[in-house]
């Protein structure tokens, strides 16, 4: 289970080894967002996450290191479910030349013709320890009505 903490910290450092094998483990420059969905509420969050130097192969197998840097983490401390995606960059592709049917493209493109593909490595947990900051709502409309609501915010 992994663990990321909001107060206190700038950068929380993961180690993942994806159940899927990363196509850019080798790769610094590989480009991987972490989608965590609250199991209380189903609130959710995508952090864009920058990968650290490949571990060599020899000390801990196939792990991938990755900072989060704190003000992505959400406020609301709980149990969430994640998906680590990795993105993929294609050779640029016009339509018309490619073979690939419309209905089962797997990608987006992007304005420069680039297709960016997307691919979940890995899921679980995150345990996730916010700052809890809440913002408090009142309002009233009279003597007999009256209420009040607090909300957290990623």
């Amino acid at each position: 289970m992994l663990n990321l903490i909001k107060p206190g910290t700038t950068t929380n450092v993961l180690a993942i080894a994806p159940i899927t094998a990363s196509a850019l483990h080798t790769n610094v420059s590989g480009s991987f967002t972490l989608n965590i969905t609250q199991d209380y509420d189903l609130t959710s969050a995508s952090l864009d996450l920058s990968k650290l130097d490949p571990v060599p192969q020899n000390s801990l197998g196939r792990y991938l290191l990755f900072g989060a840097t704190s003000s992505e983490i959400p406020s609301a401390s709980g149990m969430y479910t994640y998906g680590l995606e990795e993105k993929l960059l294609a050779p640029a592709a016009i339509w018309g030349t490619t073979i690939q049917a419309f209905g089962l493209a797997d990608y987006t493109w992007d304005s420069e013709n680039v297709i960016t593909l997307r691919k979940t490595i890995d899921t679980g947990r995150v345990k996730v320890e916010g700052d809890d900051a809440v913002t408090s709502t009142q309002y009233g409309g009279g003597p007999s009505v009256y209420g009040a609501y607090k909300t957290y915010s990623n």
